[in-house]
């Protein structure tokens, strides 16, 4: 990577534009990046770095972003750091901006934020070409073209201040740190971490294994307890069958308390003893079942430990016990359930005999109650027939008084209605009110309460007068509402009209300022021709200065070719009349040997020749030469006069442009351009006001013409409605005279209405109600003819006896099914003593009679629970070993691959485990207690440690070579060391022994060793530019030679070496200087070329 040119603004402390040629500095080899302290000799570097990265070394040194605006530059102007350099063959260019704040006049704090900005092209085919303007894409593309990060860019291309000299001297701890960064050895951190992962996972692994291992040595030592206890309390003969090692392996009781051969305990003891495998008896059990391990373990040949105890035999010996007893259960459980079977056979028939004997007994019984009730039973039937008959007369009994009751309901409804309407009832009053002049109507009434005919008509003719009342009070109402409304119209009129004069008012007042602002303007724009002439006269004066400064550039470009032409012109001429010369002396000489005294010249014809042309030593001239000569003399006359010509037109060109107002001073015209066009965008911003305001002042012209006819139009509509709510106000008052004659007295038209629909509904249920009574009447009388002859057909006499003869429904239903029952039993009691069955147990004999007694009963059924008991306890026992029998079996298919599993795991996590342990060097192993990203880094220092050597050999005069060392110091962690190999002691020491000059060239030899490894490791990309800054004040003048000399060595090479320094001895050896000069008003740079001598 070469650097070629930069440019600086308002970075740091420059605040103008500040140029770097790096081509003059890259031609020397060797400079110095020269200036007083706090000048900005780093900023330079920082500004680099800046322009690539985005950061600078010191700003990432000093642990955080540094204000990147130069605070001596206007704060209007914009930081920027532009840098041209050429990597891998190819040449770009990287502008980049930081993030900075711009004043502002429109922003609350007075301040708006830039955002950083970069851009980045490449020269191509004779052009740029853009390649990127995100950060990121320019980010990954300048890592990809120079290959190195920020970090490893700073280290080997830009040697900071002292770095390397605490690198020197650091410990393994920090100089790790610092080569991580460098080498990238994530990865082999990432497989220290990764092993350490695969470590915890595998001993995780191998915990939950071994668990898993215990779980099942629980689950078979329970198994196992559970087993002991299911068959602790068999039957004797049933344990008798089991093997002696079975029998001793679940250590079984004695006979005592076992089931009984018949019937021994309970099935409530057969449920506990299987409920209490997991409580009280567990201890019990547990204790068995470790005894019985502990005598059998020695027998087998097997150890007592976990792994065996829940190992694979085990559990098949488990399961073959299991097997063995679900064999040995089953068979006796099949033996009770046979006997069971036949006991119960026999309770059946005994049962059967004294069911059918205690039966017949309880039939006879019940047929002799019956036979007493039969009188009883008679008396009850005829009762129930003298009720049947009182039933059959309530149908017209009911009917008879159901019309009596309607005939007095109906007689007292039609009292009431003539009372409302007749007398000196107030309802009676209301109704003569209503019918007006036909209430004479309402004397006609008599005592029997007929409606008087003519009545219900009349009523009739009231209430359709009271709806047209009705109607006209409607109307009269709508006629208020509308006067109403015309009212509030009038009132919203008067308050509109009184709005729009106020607003007339200040509309013209508005029209008045506006004529007024725009007569203002007018005058602001009266110059509008005179400032656009200036406008246009000032740009036609720039262009027209351009062209004359590009005249005037042309015509002296013509002239200095016009007099170089001349000057070749008059030497060919010149050369023409030499070669003319020459041919002439050459032929005089030749006449002259052929003249004889008193011979007569040729020429001149005289016979006397004093003096004779003498024979020349130049070459003769040919015609053919004199020719050339010639025509180069009229070519160069040719070219003469073309350069004079063009040297006339570029003379033209510059006159007709100072005719045409040219401005010498192009920078002037444009000022002057500038100036007359900042005239003239105020003049359009006045013109833009004078447009708007004429627009405003139409505005208000128009809205005081609208503002006027809506007023005229008001006018009109307030004398419209007042008129249309006088007509409303005096329909209304005519209206209510006539109403108040048409509604009778009433308070309203609406009441007189409701009383009027009140008194034709009254007048028609009195219609109603009157011929309803007739109709009830008539029914009366055919009822009472229909009871008469329902007494004739009936035992009864009076319609009280038959009344007397009903009994209460339910009573008389419950006496009818009382003796339909009796008669039901009755029949059903005889049917059942003549069946077979009672036949048979009446034929028994006193003996056999005897045999069935409770006493047989209840032994023959202790026989048969006793059996039942003994299968059921057995069978719950086989299903409990059954499943045991399967759990086991289960556990026991799934134990050799655990077992494997196990092994596997324990393995597994011994291997990872000693892997990671000796990458995080935890492991006796890692003798030299190094993890593997120390043992990487140790090889890379190795390497950079033996690339070191050669520079500090040269430098040192061959005395000092940099050693790596894996030794510890001090109890820490080994792999990272340095040691110094002096050959004129022949020992190694540390390096913190070396002196301060010692030191600085050793730092110096590990930086340059450092950038070529590094440069090495991240491809082989070419850094032909390297700085490195400070340190050489601390050399002797000896030291200083050679470590100038090694420099020179790496200029020979090609490399380009920038040394940051203000020692003078530097100055005076290294000609070719980038000074950075400090100012009040800022830094600025200047480059002073010239030869580099390492001498």
């Amino acid at each position: 990577m070469k650097l070629h040119r930069m440019e600086i603004t308002a970075f740091g402390p420059f605040a103008k534009r500040e140029t770097v040629d790096f081509d003059v500095l890259n031609e020397a080899g060797v400079f110095l990046l020269n200036g007083e302290t706090g000048s900005g000799k780093t900023s330079v570097l920082d500004a680099i770095c800046f322009a690539l990265y985005g950061s600078g070394p010191t700003t990432a040194a000093k642990g955080g972003r540094k204000a990147q605006h130069s605070d001596h530059a206007d704060p209007r102007t914009g930081p920027r750091v532009e840098l041209e350099f050429t990597a891998g063959g190819r040449r770009w260019h990287v502008s980049r901006t930081p993030a900075w704040r711009e004043p502002s006049s429109r922003a609350a704090s007075g301040w708006s934020d830039r955002h950083a900005t970069v851009s980045l092209r490449e020269h191509v085919a004779g052009q740029w070409v853009d390649r990127g303007y995100r950060p990121d894409d320019v980010g990954q593309t300048i890592h990809h073209v120079v290959g190195l990060d920020r970090e490893q860019f700073t280290q080997v291309m830009m040697l900071p201040q002292g770095q390397f000299a605490r690198f020197l001297q650091a410990g393994s701890k920090e100089r790790e740190d610092l080569l991580e960064t460098l080498f990238g050895t994530d990865v082999y951190a990432d497989i220290q971490d990764e092993l350490k992962t695969r470590s915890d996972r595998a001993k995780s692994v191998l915990y939950e294994a071994e668990r898993e291992a215990e779980r099942a040595d629980e689950v078979l030592a329970r198994l196992r307890e559970r087993v002991a206890h299911t068959v602790a309390r068999l039957p004797e003969d049933v344990l008798s069958d089991l093997p002696g090692a079975l029998r001793t392996r679940l250590d079984l009781p004695s006979d005592e308390g076992s089931i009984g051969n018949v019937a021994v305990g309970t099935a409530a003891d057969a449920n506990g003893g299987e409920t209490d495998a997991n409580s009280s008896d567990q201890g019990r059990a547990s204790t068995s079942a470790a005894s019985a391990a502990s005598e059998e373990g020695p027998a087998d040949g097997k150890s007592g430990d976990a792994d065996n105890e829940g190992g694979p035999d085990r559990w098949r010996e488990l399961v073959d016990d299991c097997d063995t007893l679900v064999d040995t259960v089953g068979r006796a459980r099949d033996g009770a359930a046979s006997s069971y079977t036949g006991a119960q056979q026999r309770y059946a028939q005994l049962e059967t005999l004294h069911s059918l004997v205690r039966r017949r007994g309880e039939l006879t019984r019940r047929r002799d109650e019956l036979a007493k009730h039969a009188e009883q039973s008679e008396d009850a039937a005829r009762q129930l027939r003298e009720h049947e008959a009182a039933q059959e007369l309530q149908a017209p009994l009911v009917e008879l008084r159901d019309a009596r009751r309607r005939v007095a309901t109906l007689d007292a409804a039609v009292t009431d209605l003539c009372a409302t309407v007749t007398g000196d009832a107030p309802s009676a009053r209301v109704a003569q009110h209503i019918l007006g002049p036909d209430a004479s109507l309402m004397d006609a009434v008599d005592e029997s309460g007929q409606v008087p005919a003519g009545l219900r008509d009349a009523v009739v003719t009231a209430r359709e007068f009271a709806r047209g009342a009705v109607a006209q009070e409607e109307s009269l109402t709508r006629d208020e509402e509308e006067a109403a409304r015309e009212r509030k119209a009038l009132s919203a009129l008067e308050e509109r009209a009184t709005h729009l004069t106020r607003d007339l008012a200040s509309a013209r007042d508005a029209l008045i300022r506006s004529e007024e602002s725009h007569r203002e303007l007018l005058g602001e724009v009266k110059d509008e021709a005179l400032v656009r002439e200036r406008a246009r006269t000032a740009r036609e004066a720039v262009a027209a200065s351009r062209e004359y400064a590009r005249a005037r550039a042309e015509e002296q470009e013509r002239a200095r070719r016009y007099r170089e032409d001349e000057t070749a012109r008059r030497a060919a001429a010149q050369h023409v009349e030499a070669l003319e010369a020459q041919r002439y002396a050459s032929a005089a000489a030749t006449l002259a040997t052929g003249l004889e005294p008193g011979d007569p010249c040729p020429v001149c014809g005289a016979t006397e020749h004093p003096h004779l042309a003498g024979a020349g030593t130049e070459d003769e001239v040919t015609d053919d030469a004199l020719d050339r000569a010639r025509a180069a003399r009229d070519t160069a006359q040719d070219t003469v006069d073309a350069s004079h010509a063009a040297w006339q037109r570029a003379q033209t060109g510059a006159a007709e442009a100072l005719a045409r107002g040219a401005d010498t001073d192009v920078d002037a015209a444009v000022d002057r351009c500038r100036h007359a066009d900042e005239e003239l965008a105020r003049l359009e911003q006045s013109l833009t006001r004078v447009r708007r305001g004429e627009a405003e002042i139409a505005a208000a012209r128009r809205k005081v013409q609208d503002l006027e006819g809506e007023g005229t139009r008001i006018n009109g509509d307030i004398a419209g409605t007042r008129a249309r709510l006088e007509g409303l106000l005096t329909r209304c008052d005519r209206v209510r005279e006539e109403l108040a004659l048409r509604i009778r007295g009433f308070d309203s038209a609406t009441e007189f209405l409701e009383r009027s629909e009140h008194l034709v509904r009254t007048v028609s249920e009195w219609e109603s109600q009157q011929r309803a009574l007739e109709a009830a009447q008539h029914e009366v009388r055919t009822a009472q003819g229909a009871v008469e002859r329902a007494l004739d057909a009936s035992p009864f006499e009076t319609e009280s006896a038959a009344d007397e003869a009903l009994m209460d429904p339910a009573d008389a239903a419950e006496l009818s099914e009382r003796l339909t029952a009796l008669q039901e039993e009755r029949d059903s009691v005889s049917a059942e003593l003549a069946t077979q069955d009672m036949q048979r147990a009446e034929g028994l004999s006193a003996e056999q009679r005897a045999g069935l007694s409770e006493e047989a009963l209840a032994r023959t059924a202790a026989e048969r629970d006793g059996y039942e008991q003994l299968r059921d306890a057995l069978n719950q026992k086989l299903g409990g070993l059954q499943t045991l029998a399967a759990d086991a079996a289960s556990h026991a298919e799934h134990m050799p691959a655990r077992h494997a599993e196990l092994e596997r795991a324990r393995e597994n996590a011994q291997r990872l485990g000693g892997l990671a342990d000796v990458a995080t060097a935890n492991s006796p192993e890692n003798a030299l207690r190094m993890t593997l990203t120390s043992f990487v880094l140790a090889a890379k220092l190795e390497h950079v440690a033996a690339v070191a050597s050669e520079h500090l050999a040269r430098m040192s005069s061959g005395r000092f070579t940099l050693v790596h060392t894996d030794r510890t110091r001090g109890g820490g962690k080994s792999g990272l060391g340095l040691e110094i190999d002096d050959s004129w002691t022949g020992v190694r020491r540390g390096t913190e022994t070396l002196s301060g000059g010692e030191s600085f060239f050793t730092s110096l030899a590990l930086a340059l060793a450092l950038a070529d490894v590094v440069r090495s490791e991240a491809g082989g990309q070419e850094i032909d530019t390297l700085f490195v800054d400070e340190g050489f004040g601390s050399l002797d003048e000896q030291t200083l030679e050679q470590v100038l000399e090694t420099l020179d060595g790496l200029r020979r090479t090609g490399r380009v070496i920038g040394v940051v320094s203000h020692v003078s001895e530097m100055k005076q050896r290294i000609d070719t200087q980038l000074v950075v000069t400090k100012t009040p008003g800022g830094s600025h740079l200047s480059v002073v070329a010239g030869p580099w001598d390492a001498a």
